[in-house]
C-alpha cells in the first residue's frame, strides 16, 4: 500500500514531466519518478474541457484508490494527466494501466 501526499507547487509538476518519466496509453498520461521523500507525492489533473466537474472528481477518486493499491517499496513522485477518453476508463484498466509503467516494475 502506498501512502501519499500531493505536490506543493507547479515546480514540482515541471520538473516530473519529461519524456523519460512518461508513459501514454488509452488517453492517459502517467508520470513516474523515483523520490527521496518519505512519502510519495501524487498530482492528478484533467483540464475543464475534457470533462465536467462530476467527471473530473470521480476520476480523481478512481486515481486516487489506484496508487493506494499499489504494492511498491520506494517512494515516487506520480503526476496523471487525463483526457476525456482517459476519463471513462473503469477501474481496473486504470490499474492496468498504471502498474504497467516501467518505474514500478523495477522494484
Amino acid at each position: 500500500m502506498v501512502n501519499f501526499t500531493t505536490f506543493k507547487n507547479s515546480k514540482h509538476f515541471l520538473d516530473l514531466k519529461r519524456e523519460e518519466n512518461c508513459l501514454t496509453e488509452q488517453g492517459l498520461r502517467v508520470y513516474i519518478k523515483d523520490s527521496e521523500k518519505e512519502l510519495s507525492r501524487l498530482g492528478i489533473s484533467i483540464p475543464k474541457s475534457e470533462a465536467n466537474a462530476v467527471k473530473r472528481n470521480k476520476f480523481r477518486r478512481k486515481i486516487k484508490e489506484v496508487v493506494r493499491g499499489l504494492e511498491a517499496k520506494k517512494s515516487f513522485d506520480i503526476y496523471i494527466v487525463g483526457t476525456k477518453k482517459g476519463s471513462n476508463l473503469k477501474y481496473k484498466e486504470l490499474n492496468n494501466i498504471i502498474a504497467s509503467h516501467p518505474r514500478l516494475k523495477k522494484n
